[in-house]
């Protein structure tokens, strides 16, 4: 299914650790028929001496796997703080990326170990108990996210998505952008969604950003990347239903077509696809349901 989705990875959770060498190798090799690799997860305690770390990676570049996904670091003490940088030393030897868990914020250490690809560092989907989702997604944005990538894991369907709309859900994808950007949503349920289309196009990394007014923390975030020649815009509201006006000045010059995902009516909790034409002269009217959204995607003609 991640093959399906254009998903380039797919992380495996701790009962990877109960299978013998031979069945990981079967599924990596299977994985890489897909055109996917594969990361796995680990306990950070596991990895506390240098034996232990050498141990560890050299047998998942062995076993082909791309990379992991480290977890519970859970405080700032100051071997703590050195063994995230003792970590990556030790994958980029053996070739391999990572993701951290359980971990305190970006303070700049993957412009020096490059490896380090996300870091969640948020209250994110794994928190079942947030009940105002939709104040709290359109927040951080605006706080946790201007200090470097976290690892939310966007876009899920089922009740922990409390306040917010489907369209909320896929457009956080675009606004919550990461250089691995995790999904929560089962990846059936991404295949069967209408605009399961975009959601496959949304890029993890992007050529251009602007956030667009009426943008306001905690309110509302309007945002417009550009990847190539494509543009997205994307909306996210908070707890107040809306009507917004967004002129499409940001595309470049002729034609567009557009794909967009917008709340379905009150009540209804689905999205509502269209096509149709854009161009740079034109204005969108967006109508928000509380806690809903919006996705655009725009292709040059």
């Amino acid at each position: 299914m991640a093959a399906q989705l254009g998903f380039q990875y797919n992380v495996i959770e701790s009962y990877w650790s109960r299978w013998s060498d031979a069945e990981i190798t079967n599924l990596v090799a299977y994985a890489n028929q897909e055109g996917v690799k594969l990361l796995v997860w680990k306990h950070a305690r596991m990895l506390r001496t240098p034996e232990a770390r050498e141990q560890f990676f050299k047998k998942l570049h062995e076993l082909g796997v791309a990379g992991a996904k480290i977890d519970f670091f859970d405080n700032e003490h100051k071997e703590i703080v050195d063994l995230y940088q003792a970590i990556l030393e030790n994958a980029a030897k053996y070739h391999l990326v990572v993701n951290f868990h359980g971990c305190d914020k970006p303070t700049g250490l993957m412009r020096t170990w490059p490896n380090e690809i996300t870091r969640e560092a948020v209250r994110g989907m794994e928190s079942g108990r947030l009940q105002d989702r939709a104040t709290h997604e359109t927040t951080l944005p605006f706080t946790r996210m201007l200090a470097g990538p976290a690892d939310y894991d966007v876009v899920f369907f089922g009740p922990r998505k409390q306040n917010t709309t489907w369209a909320h859900q896929i457009a956080t994808a675009a606004i919550f952008s990461q250089p691995m950007l995790t999904y929560a949503a089962n990846p059936s349920n991404i295949l069967a969604n209408a605009g399961a289309d975009l959601i496959k196009s949304i890029p993890a990394v992007w050529d251009e950003t602007m956030v667009l007014p009426p943008s306001e923390i905690g309110k509302l975030a309007v945002y417009a990347r550009r990847s190539g020649d494509t543009w997205f815009l994307s909306v996210i509201d908070g707890v107040e239903a809306q009507t917004i006006q967004v002129p499409l000045a940001f595309l470049g010059t002729g034609g567009y077509q557009s794909v967009l995902i917008r709340d379905s009516g009150e009540g209804a909790d689905a999205e509502q696809v269209e096509r149709a034409s854009a161009r740079r002269e034109d204005t969108l009217t967006i109508n928000l349901r509380s806690g809903g959204g919006f996705i655009g995607r725009f292709t040059k003609k």
